[in-house]
């Protein structure tokens, strides 16, 4: 039986208010801090680093892409966001996104980019304010598993060269199978080359897809408890990401953020119930056109349910991403469990 949550407008009022001031708590110890990412898009999400700063030892600011389809990085820094970083002793370390898959593919194995593009990781690496970097390759099939385990190793070997770290994206399995899309990832050789592996605990349901809880807890514990029986375990980061997204009926998704969610369910009227088994908030409603939509999103029980899980594990702890996310969540009872 799920558990009814009523949102009037006086808990909404007081949900948004929290979301929006955002104050500060209490640093947290270093057993309990998370890594994060920043957006550096989203004036939000340099507001939430401002606001909890002492909760985070690490910082992804999402400051590089790869062009499609050339596969050119582009991007630069972002001096406010680093420094402020910096300013709270929090280690920075970009984000080099590229989810486009045949980008990554032509990465991977096109030799004369493939030197280009670790050349310029290697540049932007060497940048006094950055700590390392955070690699982000993403849809690309098990054909390259390889290629990538072997970019890992080359670019660990520059940066480990400048005393630099490096962090790597991998999508979150209960087991390695190298047959399945997921298998373009060596978890086990991966770890062991990387400074830390960031790992996605989340996309059972994602926008192209059917309605239902985007990090369902069980698929977290098998990946936390695969990935806890690896060499080097300590090194993986259990990432669970703050956000919802509401299924019209028969059509993609929208993703909001908690707080978009809370509003939502307020001008709909929509009871909100709390999933017994993912934790996650849910509701519905029929639309001024009658379209009917499903909600699921995260709120602070469901992101600090997930953490737990991989700290019991012996794993890190990590959040996609900074912004409006449900502010309960920084309670030192929350991202310490």
């Amino acid at each position: 039986m799920r558990r009814r949550i009523a949102l009037g407008a006086a808990t909404v009022a007081a949900v948004l208010a929290c979301a929006v001031a955002q104050a500060p708590v209490a640093a947290a110890s270093g057993a309990t801090r998370v890594q994060a990412y920043l957006l550096t898009s989203s004036p939000d999400s340099l507001r939430d680093l401002r606001a909890h700063a002492g909760s985070i030892s690490v910082l992804y600011p999402t400051l590089y892409d790869c062009a499609i389809p050339s596969g050119r990085v582009t991007g630069g820094p972002d001096p406010t966001a680093t420094g402020y970083a910096r300013s709270q002793r929090v280690a920075v370390m970009p984000r080099f996104n590229c989810q486009d898959g045949a980008t990554v593919h032509a990465i991977l194995t096109q030799p004369t980019l493939r030197a280009t593009t670790l050349a310029r990781l290697e540049s932007i690496a060497r940048d006094p304010s950055y700590a390392g970097l955070n690699l982000d390759f993403e849809n690309d099939g098990a054909a390259d598993r390889q290629a990538l385990s072997t970019f890992v190793a080359a670019l660990a070997r520059s940066l480990h060269a400048l005393h630099k770290k490096l962090s790597v994206v991998v999508v979150g399995v209960g087991a390695d199978d190298p047959t399945r899309s997921t298998g373009f990832y060596d978890d086990r050789a991966l770890v062991a080359l990387a400074d830390s592996v960031f790992v996605l605990a989340w996309g059972a349901h994602w926008e192209g897809s059917g309605p239902g809880p985007i990090a369902p807890l069980g698929a977290a514990i098998a990946a936390a408890s695969y990935l806890g029986s690896l060499p080097h375990h300590a090194r993986f980061v259990l990432g669970a990401p703050m956000y919802g997204l509401d299924w019209p009926e028969g059509q993609r998704a929208t993703a909001y953020q908690y707080s978009e969610v809370v509003t939502l369910a307020h001008a709909q009227h929509a009871p909100v119930h709390s999933d017994p088994t993912s934790h996650e908030l849910t509701f519905t409603y029929t639309d001024a056109e009658g379209v009917a939509h499903q909600v699921w999103s995260m709120d602070g029980a469901a992101v600090a349910a997930l953490l737990r899980i991989g700290r019991q594990h012996g794993l890190g702890a990590g959040l996609w991403r900074l912004g409006a996310e449900d502010q309960s969540l920084w309670s030192s009872t929350q991202i310490a469990r």
